[in-house]
């Protein structure tokens, strides 16, 4: 079958994304034998006559369109993606009448949602590698819709976690890998997929399940050595929810890099309860300059509230064994979690100050997904009780009305801190300037050195 992929992104902060998801589709489709062609809309000028090209060159059969994210997460000035599907579905039926079918991990948090708001014929819930290609197989031949597949009709599916594609290779070459270098200053690597951490807002266990499935280490370190071999690329971004756990296989990557003398630079996410003096050290000969801890707070009971799992002394003495190493870290935060006070903010904002992290940023209020404990608790304290594609945030009741004020209070005292929701440090002039002027790698660690 002709299936042609569409990759609608066009969000350009932090950075632009290389497509991954859509790679590792595209490759499992050409292994089977489907012919593929792609269409990124990311850094076009031009969405519809992008997309009405690709298909009257391609003549799909069927048309596949990722669905990332549903907005940026980010409070008050939130971005919601949604009217940029809407938009590309229209172009597509202007100029096809094949199905189409979305997936993704946006998709998969909302499908029900996704597929009502874009009256599309398909959708697949969870991982897609396998699940498109049974897709595929029951338009060809009949039978029975997988479990993982739904339509207007059969709403309701089973999200399926893969196996198979610990075995795939992205197939990347069939985006502009320069342009996402250039303009997003890295590429991405997954090593893993699920994650068993509770964390009560977050949707990585609605997308890949709790149950880590790894790749073999010398699978990944050869995907790796073959983008620097035919592209230069030297940059990475290992996207796992965390890379530090378990330890032994995080430490087993950094050995295999060591070991082949691959000269890189990347990042990852780390929990700050999960490191040792022996890793950090591992990390940083492997090529590792930079860590993103999710920390969420410096305030053991609103820890304890998300189910971090760890306490703000272990975040001190991480954050002393990065500096003492030289190991670059960043401190993502929020204002305004459950069961935060004013007297809570001042105490995270003097503790976080202490550290003295490389960079510092923090997020106003939570986005609420669905089937999270998060939800659940928003809907007993703040009466929420439906959550859709429009954007919703968790704000402690104690703090809300006086949210912007603590904001400013903030950013006046510490002026290089991070402020996405307000656009503070964060906006697309400094990452397009950064980045036209040749700098790689995470944006804050750059920020960090001004």
């Amino acid at each position: 079958m002709r299936v042609l992929l569409i990759s609608p992104n066009r969000e350009t902060l932090p950075d632009p994304v290389f497509p991954i998801g859509l790679a590792y589709i595209a490759s499992a489709l050409k292994e089977a034998g489907h012919e593929i062609s792609v269409v990124d809309l990311c850094f076009t000028d031009d969405i519809e006559k992008t997309l009405q090209s690709g298909i009257f060159k391609f003549k799909p059969e069927l048309i596949g369109i990722s669905i990332r994210n549903i907005d940026d997460v980010s409070f008050p000035r939130s971005i919601s993606y949604l009217p940029l599907y809407r938009i590309t579905i229209d172009i597509c039926r202007k100029y096809s009448d094949v199905p189409i079918v979305a997936g993704g991990s946006g998709f998969t948090i909302l499908p029900q949602e996704f597929m009502e708001t874009l009256n599309i014929e398909y959708g697949i819930i969870g991982e897609g590698e396998s699940q498109l290609l049974k897709l595929i197989d029951y338009l060809q031949n009949g039978g029975d819709l997988p479990d993982s597949v739904i339509t207007t009709h059969k709403p309701h599916g089973i999200p399926k976690t893969d196996f198979r594609w610990k075995n795939i290779i992205p197939l990347r070459n069939i985006f502009s890998i320069k342009d996402y270098y250039e303009k997003g200053g890295m590429l991405n690597i997954q090593t893993r997929r699920g994650c068993p951490f509770r964390c009560i807002y977050c949707s990585y266990p609605l997308i890949e399940g709790r149950d880590i499935r790894f790749r073999e280490i010398s699978h990944v370190i050869d995907e790796i050595s073959g983008i620097v071999e035919q592209t230069g690329v030297r940059h990475f971004f290992i996207v796992d929810s965390i890379f530090n756990h378990p330890r032994e296989y995080a430490l087993a990557f950094c050995n295999e890099i060591i070991k082949r003398g691959l000269k890189l630079s990347w990042n990852c996410y780390a929990n700050p309860g999960l490191m040792d003096k022996e890793l950090i050290g591992a990390m940083l000969r492997a090529g590792c300059s930079g860590v993103e801890f999710g920390t969420d707070s410096m305030i053991d009971s609103v820890l304890d509230n998300l189910k971090k799992g760890f306490r703000y002394k272990q975040v001190q003495e991480v954050s002393q064994l990065c500096k003492q190493a030289g190991l670059k870290f960043c401190h993502f935060c929020f204002i305004g979690a459950p069961g935060e006070t004013t007297d809570d903010i001042k105490l995270n904002i003097d503790r976080l100050s202490s550290l003295n992290a490389d960079s510092t940023m923090l997020m106003v209020g939570i986005r609420i997904f669905p089937n999270t404990e998060l939800f659940l608790r928003a809907k007993n304290e703040l009466g929420i009780h439906k959550i859709g594609l429009e954007p919703v945030y968790y704000i402690s009741p104690y703090i809300e009305e006086n949210i912007e004020n603590i904001v400013h209070e903030i950013s006046e005292e510490h002026k290089d801190w991070i402020f996405p929701g307000f656009e503070i440090n964060y906006h697309e002039r400094l990452q397009r300037l950064l980045r036209k002027s040749g700098i790689k790698g995470s944006l804050w660690e750059e920020l960090s050195k001004r």
